[in-house]
């Protein structure tokens, strides 16, 4: 096809695109009403009678000699000398070194009063235990603002600490009341016998921040992984509650056309649907189809597995703290560099990038609370309940974010997938922040606290002043 036919074909498609964006605005308008009568249903009461009891981690002595004998008895198997370690997976040597160290020179007993410097409560709320870390900066500072931190898949409420210390010493003219719930099934929000997910959670959460803030309160939200998601349901089930969400994970609609068709186009005419910047960084070629299938090929095992069989993985990761510890740390390799750049090869698969004390937090903090099940369950919860909404005609999952509720997004570069302005803007319509981070992948405010704090407070600070 020569350049002038495919300038008069690309024309046409714009074209054809506006009448659709028209047509399916109007017929998300439609939806976003039913998805709001339906919250309007089912919003859970509030019950002020229902005490919040604080909590407090306990240094179990027996359980972490029992979790310091199996790992004195783990049975390694060898690397292969002709793969560079990582390319298969954890690497079977680097796991040797790791568990010596988990083993011998952890201090569990200091991470535990590292976990408990911030304060904590339990509550029950619709049959339901949260676990949440509760905390108020700078509290005589004259603007206050409500906000929601919330992470996702292995991470921890912890991985927020570094940020919210960040936020207190640097923004003492703002008094940040920050909740950190876990979501059900992680951690202390166990244990957890019933199907949970995002749509449930969102409600609970909501829940949570009236109970603490009353029924007129309103706030922000962050998230990252499942925390996105979260972030981005509860703005469509209560639109005026929430200040703005600002978010790491932005998901695009696969049912929208016209993003699909533009999609297509987009490595033969990049320059129509990307910035200058997004160029530079060759978001054409990573967000294109074939990329995202690769990606889907190379990097979503686990998510199939957590998906269809959690239990069964499940069995051997309660019992295995060896397997726990790699299954969740290549996560914390694979998803926070690029892995041919980073990660093939390498004698940590770019782990040393963390603090190793941070690392075994996370793994010690599943194995503790023999929470690692309950949290891929959430997999599967999700997708069923995703195919049930459908059919009840509310797609949460793929409808749009209203226009009246103010969107920030942190694309970190080295994340699993990144997604362009074009792309994010035709689902969350209310966008007006997007930056770049170069330095950034998918365990945003862990990896980087202090960018992932000056990007979210910039977004506060835009919708508040409306600059």
């Amino acid at each position: 096809m020569s350049l002038k036919n495919l300038s008069i074909f690309s024309l046409s498609v714009l074209l054809f695109s506006v009448f659709l964006v028209i047509y399916l605005n109007q017929e998300n308008s439609k939806k976003l009403n039913r998805i709001e009568q339906w919250a309007k249903n089912n919003q859970i009461k509030v019950d002020k009678s229902t005490k919040a009891q604080k909590f407090t981690i306990d240094f179990d002595e027996k359980e972490w000699n029992l979790l310091k004998q199996k790992l004195s008895l783990t049975r390694f198997f060898t690397s292969l000398k002709d793969v560079p370690s990582f390319d298969f997976g954890f690497d079977p040597d680097y796991a040797r070194e790791l568990v010596e160290y988990w083993g011998n020179k952890f201090d569990w007993k200091s991470q535990v009063e590292y976990l408990n410097s911030y304060p904590q409560f339990r509550i029950s709320i619709n049959d339901t235990i949260i676990h949440y870390v509760h905390y108020t900066t700078n509290p005589t500072a004259e603007k206050r603002i409500n906000i929601l931190l919330l992470d996702g898949w292995p991470g921890a409420f912890f991985g927020f600490y570094k940020a919210i210390d960040f936020m207190e010493k640097n923004y003492k003219d703002i008094c940040f009341d920050i909740v950190v719930p876990s979501i059900p099934g992680y951690h202390f929000s166990t244990p957890l016998n019933k199907i949970h997910n995002p749509v449930e959670t969102s409600l609970l959460f909501d829940a949570l921040m009236r109970y603490l803030f009353g029924e007129l309160a309103h706030y922000y939200i962050h998230g990252e992984d499942w925390g996105s998601i979260i972030a981005t349901t509860v703005p469509q089930l209560y639109p005026t509650r929430v200040s703005g969400i600002h978010i790491t994970m932005p998901i695009t609609s696969e049912s929208n056309i016209l993003n699909n068709i533009c999609s297509l186009l987009l490595p033969y005419v990049p320059s129509l649907f990307l910035s200058d910047q997004e160029l530079k960084h060759e978001f054409s070629s990573r967000f294109s189809i074939k990329s995202k299938l690769w990606k889907f090929w190379d990097e979503f095992g686990y998510f199939h597995l957590q998906a269809t069989r959690p239990d069964t993985v499940g069995h051997g990761l309660t019992d295995s703290p060896v397997g726990l510890m790699a299954y969740i740390l290549e996560k914390y390799s694979s998803w926070t560099f690029e892995r041919l750049n980073k990660i093939s090869g390498s004698k940590d698969g770019g782990l040393e990038f963390f603090n190793k004390d941070d690392l075994l937090t996370v793994c010690t903090l599943y194995w503790m609370t023999n929470s690692i099940t309950s949290s891929m369950r959430y997999y599967a919860n999700s997708f069923n309940a995703m195919l049930e909404f459908r059919k009840q005609n509310l797609d949460f999952f793929s409808l749009s974010v209203s226009q009246t509720v103010p969107v920030g997004v942190q694309m970190n570069l080295n994340d699993i997938f990144v997604t362009p302005f074009w792309f994010i803007k035709s689902r969350y319509l209310g966008l007006i922040q997007y930056k770049i981070v170069e330095q950034g992948g998918h365990f945003a405010a862990f990896q980087n606290p202090e960018l992932t704090v000056k990007c979210l407070v910039d977004f506060i600070t835009q919708v508040e002043y409306k600059i």
